[in-house]
C-alpha cells in the first residue's frame, strides 16, 4: 500500500495546484510565475540535497535538460496561461489526460505492450473523470474557449514524454535529479521573463506571495521529489494515474472549503477513478480469486 500512500499524498499536492494558480495568475505574467515556481522549488530541494550524501550520475545531463523543458518549462506556462481563458475544473481534466498519452506514447515510440488491467484502468479514469467533471462544466464550455483547451492539452502531452524521461533516469536520489531540472528551467525561465514580461512591475500583495513561496515549495519542490521517487519504483505509467486523482482532490478541496456542490455525478466518478487504481493493480484481483476459491 505503500506506493497509494505515495500516489495520493503526490495528488493531494497537485490537487490543490489549479486553487492556488488561480489565485496568483491573473496578476502574475505565466512565465514569471513559472520561473518562481522553478527558482523556489530549485532552492528548497538544493537545501534538502545537503543533507544526502549520494551524488549523480553525469550521464544524466542531458535528460535533465528536456525533463526540464517538458516537465517544468512548457507545462508550467502552458498551464498558467491556459488557466486565464478556462476555469480551474476545466484545466483539471485536459491534464488528466496524461495517462493515456503516456500510454500511447510507451505503445508508439518504445514499442511496449500494455496489459488488458492497464487499458481498462486507463480508459475506466478518465471516464471517471469526463463524469466528475460534466456538471459543473457542460458541452459548451468544454469546447466554448478553444486556445486554452488546446493549451493545456499541449500541456498534458508535455507532462507525459517527461514522465517517459524521468523513467530513463540512472542512479542518484529523486531529491538530486529534480534539483538539478528544476535549476536548469530556473536558468532557462529567468531570461524569457526579462524578455517577454515586465517582473519588476507585478503588484501583488502578501498573500499571493505566500501562495507563490507554496506553489514553489510544494508544487514544484517537494512534489517533484516525491514524483520522482514514484516513478523510480513503480514506473511511469503508474505514476501518471496522480493526473486522475488530481480532480478527485480539486472536487473535494471545493466541496470542504469554497462550500460547492456535491452532485451525485462526482460521486459516482470518484467511485469509478477509485475503481479504475484497482484495476492499476492486477494482484488485488487475483487475491480476491484465490479467496473466493
Amino acid at each position: 500500500m505503500k506506493k497509494y500512500s505515495l500516489l495520493l499524498i503526490i495528488s493531494f499536492i497537485w490537487g490543490s495546484q489549479f486553487f492556488f494558480v488561480e489565485l496568483v495568475t491573473n496578476d502574475v505574467g505565466s512565465i514569471s510565475l513559472s520561473a518562481l515556481k522553478a527558482l523556489i522549488g530549485a532552492i528548497c530541494l538544493s537545501v534538502i540535497s545537503l543533507f544526502q550524501s549520494k551524488k549523480n550520475s553525469t550521464t544524466n545531463t542531458k535528460k535533465y535538460f528536456w525533463i526540464a523543458l517538458f516537465e517544468v518549462v512548457l507545462p508550467f506556462i502552458l498551464i498558467a496561461q491556459g488557466q486565464k481563458y478556462v476555469s480551474s475544473s476545466i484545466a483539471s481534466m485536459l491534464i488528466a489526460m496524461v495517462p493515456i498519452f503516456t500510454l500511447v506514447f510507451f505503445v508508439l515510440l518504445f514499442k511496449k505492450k500494455a496489459s488488458k488491467f492497464e487499458i481498462v484502468s486507463i480508459v475506466l479514469g478518465f471516464l471517471g473523470i469526463v463524469i466528475l467533471s460534466w456538471p459543473t462544466q457542460g458541452i459548451m464550455n468544454v469546447s466554448g474557449n478553444i486556445l486554452g483547451n488546446v493549451l493545456l492539452t499541449l500541456a498534458a502531452i508535455s507532462f507525459a514524454l517527461s514522465l517517459i524521461l524521468m523513467e530513463k533516469l540512472e542512479d542518484g536520489s529523486p531529491v538530486v535529479h529534480m534539483r538539478n531540472v528544476l535549476w536548469i528551467a530556473s536558468i532557462v525561465l529567468l531570461p524569457m521573463v526579462f524578455l517577454f514580461e515586465k517582473p519588476l512591475q507585478i503588484d501583488i500583495n502578501h498573500s499571493q506571495v505566500i501562495y507563490i513561496i507554496i506553489l514553489g515549495i510544494f508544487h514544484a519542490g517537494i512534489v517533484y521529489m516525491l514524483y520522482n521517487l514514484l516513478i523510480q519504483e513503480e514506473g511511469a505509467l503508474f505514476a501518471s494515474f496522480s493526473n486522475y486523482i488530481n480532480p478527485v482532490i480539486g472536487v473535494i478541496l471545493g466541496y470542504i472549503i469554497l462550500k460547492d456542490p456535491l452532485f451525485l455525478q462526482h460521486k459516482i466518478g470518484i467511485l469509478i477513478i477509485l475503481l479504475a487504481l484497482l484495476f492499476s493493480n492486477p494482484d488485488i484481483f487475483r487475491k480476491w480469486v484465490r479467496k473466493d476459491n
